[in-house]
């Protein structure tokens, strides 16, 4: 079962966009049974793809502060066949709190994904919450491979170079980090500063960098009818390039 994180420290750079339209395109075009982990307490991978999250019990806090409850037990289905969500809400918040004293924090996620009976899902795509902690660290070292979705903008840049530090210090404590799979420049616009930020992601990841997803306002509308880009909008502009980017992750060999 493929492992892949969405991940940067920096919020508003697409992550979930590309975690949940990226895991509908596997599921409906490569006929894959995929599960979308969310780890964000704002619950929106749950969101837009219909899913009213809040208050609703159980969810992934429940999967990781103890072991009453699975992976399979806590996985919904969605809309899209061959989509399950294990889904996330504000009661995630607490779980770094809750498990503080415990010796194996760090590796609550991975070891609960361990636990999955093979075959139940070909993938699990992890939707990761936009800012260091021990939830973050969960995520790392529970996937085998990372997607980096970077808004062109200065702070989004520096959200990646923090995500690399934290490989590089997970590698060196542990022996072990997860590959790069891609790099996808999000929120493109025709600036000097969005050039000059392709140019440096370039020069940084030279066999690993999609081209540029623009804004596209029927990406917008479908999430906010709960709803992928394929379900919603197949042949718009938006759909095209996140199938390409899609593509991208699940048929490219991962890379260090």
């Amino acid at each position: 079962m493929r492992r892949i994180a969405f991940v940067n420290e920096k919020g508003g750079t697409c992550k979930t966009t590309l975690c949940v339209n990226t895991a509908a395109w596997i599921a409906g075009q490569r006929g894959k049974r995929v599960l979308v982990a969310d780890l964000d307490t704002q619950g929106h991978a749950g969101k837009v793809l219909g899913i009213d999250v809040r208050g609703l019990s159980p969810t992934i806090r429940d999967v990781l502060i103890g072991q009453s409850l699975s992976v399979i037990q806590v996985a919904r289905a969605t809309a899209v066949p061959g989509l399950d969500l294990l889904p996330a809400n504000k009661d995630l918040a607490g779980f770094p709190v809750e498990v503080a004293s415990a010796p194996d924090r760090a590796d609550r996620l991975c070891r609960r994904l361990d636990d999955v009976p093979a075959g139940s899902w070909d993938a699990v795509l992890i939707d990761a919450p936009p800012s260091v902690s021990l939830v973050t660290e969960n995520v790392l070292r529970a996937a085998t491979e990372v997607v980096l979705p970077v808004g062109l903008t200065y702070l989004a840049l520096d959200g990646c170079a923090e995500i690399m530090a934290s490989l590089e210090v997970l590698r060196a404590e542990t022996g072990k980090a997860p590959v790069v799979t891609l790099v996808v420049p999000t929120l493109h616009r025709k600036t000097q500063l969005a050039a000059e930020i392709l140019a440096r992601l370039r020069e940084r990841f030279p066999e690993c960098l999609a081209a540029p997803l623009g804004y596209s306002v029927k990406i917008d509308e479908a999430q906010s009818h709960g709803r992928t880009i394929f379900e919603y909008a197949p042949r718009s502009s938006g759909a095209l390039a996140l199938a390409e980017i899609a593509r991208a992750i699940w048929d490219r060999p991962a890379t260090s």
